[in-house]
């Protein structure tokens, strides 16, 4: 059996506007497992980044619990939980949102001097992984800016697990990104879920949700149904690709699946 890191727990978040309520998550119970590249699905409007924001405790739910292990994070102050996010969670978005004034290795440098205090022993860590992700030694002083948009997404990647999360949340990591980048960008995500990591992604495109081994999909803030994939076999068009036939088949058996959720 996998053992279940989170579980969310009849999970209700409702938005208000004057006389005007948003129930965007209703009673949804949900459990995400160790080592899983778990992807979220559903139409515009479904409570997908909502649901990945209330797992993650950056946002909060109206009703029911978000629990780490035996924690219970639903409760906690938001200092608490700003400290908790630090301690556990990893976070990639669409938008890189990297500080403009500052260089690629410095970007990921600030983010794990909030929980490593040995400069030195980090910045060795960073530019190993820097150089995994293909920004080397010429590139770590440069600022955002004069990086390409998969170079950025690539050091937010890395400022993402510099503090070794136990779920790395990722939404929408390649929606801004060109086909060549994004590939670069799921390829990464996709090494990091091999060497172990847990992934929680939110994402709209097939070609994204092929990397994830468990698709949920939501509708009107429920969960409709899910399916479990399997191991990623590589690109289904690739000949060259000796589990072709095998990523053909899981390729088919993902779009059954949304064309049966009404995707």
């Amino acid at each position: 059996m996998s053992e279940t890191i989170l579980k969310a727990k009849d999970l209700s978040k409702t938005f208000s506007n004057e006389s005007v309520q948003q129930h965007v998550l209703r009673n949804l119970n949900l459990e995400i497992y160790k080592g899983d590249f778990t992807v979220i699905m559903g139409n515009s409007g479904s409570g997908k980044s909502t649901l990945l924001y209330a797992l993650s405790g950056m946002d909060r739910p109206t009703l029911g619990n978000v629990v780490y292990g035996d924690t219970d994070i639903s409760k906690y102050s938001n200092d608490k939980l700003a400290k908790f996010r630090r301690d556990h969670c990893g976070f990639v978005f669409q938008q890189n949102y990297l500080n403009d004034t500052m260089s690629a290795l410095d970007n990921v440098m600030v983010s794990g001097l909030l929980k490593n205090k040995d400069r030195k022993a980090l910045a060795a860590k960073a530019k190993e992984l820097l150089n995994k992700v293909e920004i080397t030694e010429q590139d770590y002083n440069k600022f955002p800016a004069q990086l390409s948009g998969g170079g950025q997404q690539r050091v937010a990647v890395v400022r993402g697990v510099i503090n070794d999360p136990e779920i790395l949340f990722a939404d929408e990591p390649t929606g801004a990104l060109n086909s060549a980048n994004t590939e670069n960008v799921l390829n990464i995500l996709s090494e990091l879920n091999n060497e172990g990591q847990s992934i929680v992604m939110v994402t709209h495109t097939i070609k994204a949700a092929e990397r994830g081994n468990r698709i949920i999909y939501l509708a009107d803030g429920v969960i409709s149904d899910e399916v479990e994939l399997g191991e990623y076999m590589g690109d289904y068009k690739d000949e060259t690709n000796p589990n072709q036939d095998k990523a053909i088949e899981r390729h088919k058996k993902l779009k059954d699946f949304l064309q049966e959720m009404g995707w």
